[in-house]
């Protein structure tokens, strides 16, 4: 953290961090949220064979959407995936 702000503002990582939180991680592997809701799609319309078919978009996690109030994950912590 140190080197970090020695190179950036701690205004700057604030920045980073508001546009994480509305728009999920940022970074290559990022992504591979999408790639996952792909296969997830596609094997639910396969085996599952619903009337109406999923869509990617139901797949994946809601970046912009904050966690439910006195949600907590396994680890006992508010949840912040933000995942429907």
């Amino acid at each position: 953290m140190a080197q970090l702000l020695r190179q950036i503002s701690g205004r700057e990582l604030a920045e980073w961090q508001a546009f994480e939180e509305v728009y999920g991680p940022v970074g290559v592997e990022a992504r591979l949220d999408h790639t996952a809701a792909v296969i997830a799609q596609h094997i639910v319309n396969v085996i599952g064979r619903p009337k109406k078919p999923f869509e990617v978009e139901d797949f994946l996690p809601h970046w912009d959407r904050r966690p439910l109030e006195g949600f907590e994950d396994e680890e006992g912590g508010a949840d912040a995936g933000g995942a429907a």
